[in-house]
């Protein structure tokens, strides 16, 4: 009877455990976006779940933030990889291709910077990780507003730019909800 006891506590104590994990990402998301107008609940929860691994989900906040910076560079890496094919399209005019250039040097130096940002996070230095994930958040909306320069371009990477921002934001939430709570 008291092996019995043991092990229904003792499983119930675990279902509590990875209950309280497997509610971290929309917990963690639902904060977030409460705090943050330009966060979406949706957005971020499916990011997340999309991109951990399933072997090894996230257990706290801190990872979130680790995982949100890595998913915003993977992001920012593809976009450079889009805009390579991008600049191999003749249909495109010459301004148009100006813009995709710069877009790329901003988004390859975007990476670095995200970097700079996970460094800082993990060296508990919040208020550099923070400027750095603001300056990277910053790529998007200076490519995307470029083409707006000039009267009837319109940009071929309007989606990419919306999802960077997006994931950025997701990052720079966490971090600041992570400083509020350690």
């Amino acid at each position: 009877m008291r092996f019995t006891l043991s092990l229904v506590l003792f499983l119930l104590f675990l279902f509590q455990c990875s209950s309280n994990d497997s509610n971290l990402i929309p917990q963690s998301c639902k904060e977030a976006s409460n705090h943050d107008p330009n966060l979406s609940y949706d957005f971020c929860v499916s990011s997340l779940e999309a991109n951990i691994s399933k072997n090894n989900p996230p257990t706290k906040l801190e990872d979130l933030v680790g995982i949100s910076i890595q998913i915003t560079k993977t992001n920012g890496t593809n976009i450079i990889a889009n805009i390579l094919k991008l600049l191999n399209n003749q249909t495109f005019s010459q301004y148009t291709k100006a813009c995709l250039k710069d877009c790329f040097d901003l988004y390859k130096g975007s990476i670095s910077t995200l970097n700079d940002a996970m460094v800082a996070f993990k060296s508990k230095d919040f208020g550099t990780a923070n400027i750095k994930l603001s300056a990277a958040l910053d790529t998007s909306v200076t490519c995307e507003d470029q083409f707006k320069d000039k009267k009837g371009e319109v940009s071929p990477l309007t989606k990419e730019n919306k999802v960077y921002f997006q994931l950025n934001v997701i990052s720079l939430a966490f971090i600041q909800m992570f400083n509020q709570h350690t």
